[in-house]
């Protein structure tokens, strides 16, 4: 049984109404509280058997959604609500078809445009997950994750892009540098985008690699854990590398000891060696 799908567990914030709520309204928030607190309950249990056991929960509220919906079939709250829950619990089909069906009747919600967009791009749709993409960002231009989807769309379609001439390789590069930047920038303590966003300098031909060391940098004065201050050392090293500095490699890799590291470390030191 599969619960949580890799790209959409992120995707789950209450839907939200105004004051004065219908019989319907209420109904929805009520499933969603208790969706909202099982989904956190199953991502914090490590035994199996209690595991499973609220996995069987998580999935009895399909028949309270369905029962909703057919009082309310074009609603869009609640095919909205519906649909990015059965992406929660990878029933990708029947999710499509509801979050197609609100974009036809309200599409002005940058969470279904995503949605689509993921599902999109987990078809290896990517000219078609674009637009979904971009729509979610006109819709809502803060929202970090938004700019990370589209630059993951475009570094792991690249080739397709150029290839169909969406893009040339310099727009193409830009785009995706600009998208992680933005959802770095947009979520300054979120350490997933900042370092996907300094990665990215590894990703374009003729990057600025010392302003990639300058954001190595940053994100280890953010870094608390010991291992990952020696992981983001590993990157600082081989950006000197990159940029010539040989002599001061193997200073910044001697506080680098965690055991599982000596690997890349060694690999590192070669270089170095090798090059000067």
């Amino acid at each position: 049984m599969r619960l949580l799908c890799p790209i959409s567990w992120l995707l789950l914030p209450l839907i939200t109404f105004g004051q004065s709520k219908t019989l319907t309204q209420i109904e929805l928030e009520d499933i969603q509280r208790r969706q909202k607190r099982l989904f956190e309950a199953h991502r914090n249990e490590t035994n199996p058997v209690d595991q499973e056991s609220i996995e069987f929960r998580i999935f009895s509220l399909r028949n309270e959604y369905e029962s909703l919906l057919s009082k309310n079939a074009e609603n869009v709250p609640v095919l909205i609500t519906f649909g990015l829950f059965l992406a929660e619990i990878d029933q990708r089909e029947d999710a499509l078809k509801l979050l197609l069906k609100a974009d036809s009747l309200e599409p002005e919600h940058p969470q279904v445009k995503n949605q689509l967009g993921n599902f999109m791009t987990e078809e290896a749709s990517y000219a078609m997950a674009l637009p979904y993409y971009l729509d979610a960002i006109a819709l809502s231009p803060n929202e970090s994750l938004y700019y990370y989807q589209l630059g993951n769309l475009l570094y792991y379609f690249k080739d397709e892009f150029v290839a169909d001439e969406f893009f040339t390789d310099e727009h193409l590069y830009k785009q995706m540098f600009d998208a992680f930047k933005k959802a770095a920038e947009f979520s300054p303590e979120n350490m997933a985008y900042k370092y996907r966003f300094a990665e990215s300098y590894y990703d374009i031909p003729d990057a600025d690699m010392n302003e990639a060391l300058k954001e190595w940098e940053r994100i280890e004065k953010m870094t608390t854990d010991e291992t990952d201050k020696q992981l983001v050392r590993l990157h600082q090293a081989n950006v000197h590398l990159m940029l010539g500095n040989n002599d001061v490699v193997p200073m910044i890799l001697e506080s680098v000891t965690d055991e599982n590291l000596q690997e890349n470390k060694e690999k590192l030191l070669k270089q170095a060696s090798i090059d000067e």
